[in-house]
């Protein structure tokens, strides 16, 4: 019996999954060993290392600016053989989440947060910069690998609105599908035809809505995290430091549907 076995029934899984390349952390050891040279604890020997982490305070070890490789994360879930017995998806294909009910979903924009660094983003994305983005986007998931050419040519290709190929614009908004599609459809896809292949209840969602706000530019989409006000009725309350957004009549409507769905899924699945 797992641990986690009768202690809920159902979950709501918002903009990821646990097949995303961020969602697991497969080297802890190693950022481990980085947190720890920066606090100053004996990398040396693993209990002193660990020993000497438990006594630093957590704001100490949170303020430390340790880098992960691009689309993965330096600290997360980690595949401990007890909590996590071993792969998620591997998990997932036999069918050790069958029992419970599943709704996961996606925001139309989620790759904005990989875009808005790209040089003259504002004006849209050059073809040098879409170009250099996607190289760097196979040589950091895939490494190296035999027809990485072929593979770098193909998403340029696929990610080509051939119709508007010269748009700077367009340019941008294929390059933010690119992300999305990658780090948050294809994962949480595979994730609900996984859990539907026994059976099991599974609904999936796409937020395409987001609020006004200053914080974000005026050309993206929904983007990571614009489903979160209307979940927990932001815009009946109004704007808040968080979410300074300017809420309009259909933003509270939205709203109240969304909880609507949300609390019903947890109440009957």
């Amino acid at each position: 019996m797992h641990k986690w076995e009768g202690l809920f029934h159902r979950a709501i899984i918002q903009s990821g999954s646990a097949l995303s390349s961020w969602a697991v952390n497969y080297q802890p050891v190693k950022y481990t060993r980085l947190l720890s040279e920066k606090v100053g604890c004996n990398v040396l020997d693993t209990l002193d290392m660990v020993d000497c982490l438990r006594k630093k305070s957590a704001r100490e070890l949170v303020e430390q600016d340790i880098q992960p490789a691009r689309y993965h994360v330096a600290f997360g879930p980690v595949i401990d053989g007890d909590v996590i017995p071993d792969d998620p998806e591997i998990l997932m294909e036999q069918g050790e989440f069958l029992n419970y009910d599943i709704m996961l979903g996606v925001n139309q924009g989620e790759g904005l947060r990989f875009v808005e660094n790209v040089v003259d983003s504002e004006d849209g994305v050059s073809g040098n910069d879409f170009d250099f983005s996607v190289s760097d986007f196979v040589d950091s998931l895939y490494g190296y690998p035999e027809g990485k050419d072929t593979l770098r040519e193909t998403i340029k290709f696929m990610y080509t609105d051939w119709a508007d190929r010269d748009n700077p614009e367009t340019r941008r908004k294929t390059l933010v599908a690119l992300f999305t599609d990658h780090q948050w459809v294809e994962p949480s896809v595979v994730t609900a035809d996984l859990h539907a292949r026994y059976g099991s209840p599974t609904y999936f969602y796409a937020f395409y809505h987001h609020c006004q706000s200053l914080m974000k530019p005026a050309w993206s989409d929904a983007a990571h995290g614009d489903e979160v006000p209307y979940v927990f009725g932001i815009p009946m309350i109004g704007p808040t430091d968080l979410f300074p957004c300017n809420f309009s009549k259909n933003d509270v409507m939205l709203s109240a549907v969304v909880m609507t769905y949300w609390t019903n899924f947890a109440k009957t699945g």
